[in-house]
């Protein structure tokens, strides 16, 4: 990760023009420092702490993206002229031979792909009103998930830590619309 390059997007440039996403000093800072040239070790050597909280919260946000670096393409030596072979003829044990059939995915582990993306940005966003600055700390779980099944294990483990200073009741109500249908 310390190698990894990451630009603003549209949206952070905007974001740094208008203050409008209520980033903490600490984060806003991060997303100044963001410039599409200079990998993660160079911004934590400039001193930052949690710096990938940081980072994580303004991936989620969908203020920074990864730079994608592309190799430059090589010149491939012209392919070798076709070798025409006879026709083999089918053997019997060739013939007894099955395709393998493939494993049947369990539906808990299929990805929800760029909707689960949406959802993960709008629960960073509400929950930076309750935790602020910790909010990329008490949602890695949340930003780790892969299906909807573990964003919503993830969003039960928050709920417990919101449930602290809210109760139980209003915060299954404050989380209920960040939830996805399964």
């Amino acid at each position: 990760m310390s190698s990894q390059v990451f630009r603003k997007t549209e949206s952070g440039k905007a974001e740094i023009a208008r203050r409008q996403a209520g980033l903490s000093p600490a984060t806003r800072t991060v997303l100044i420092m963001v410039n599409g040239s200079d990998a993660v070790s160079a911004l934590m050597a400039r001193g930052l702490p949690q710096l990938q909280g940081h980072l994580d919260t303004l991936l989620a946000l969908g203020l920074i993206e990864p730079v994608v670096v592309r190799a430059a393409p090589v010149a491939s030596p012209s392919p070798p002229p076709p070798v025409v072979q006879p026709p083999v003829e089918p053997t019997a044990t060739a013939a007894t031979l099955t395709a393998p059939v493939p494993a049947a995915v369990p539906e808990q582990s299929v990805s929800v792909g760029p909707g689960l993306d949406v959802l993960r940005r709008q629960a960073m966003a509400y929950l930076g009103n309750h935790f602020g600055p910790d909010t990329p700390l008490v949602a890695q779980a949340l930003l780790g998930a892969r299906s909807v099944a573990e964003f919503n294990a993830a969003l039960d483990g928050i709920e417990s830590k919101l449930a602290i200073y809210l109760g139980r009741k209003q915060a299954a109500r404050e989380l209920l619309a960040l939830r996805p249908a399964t």
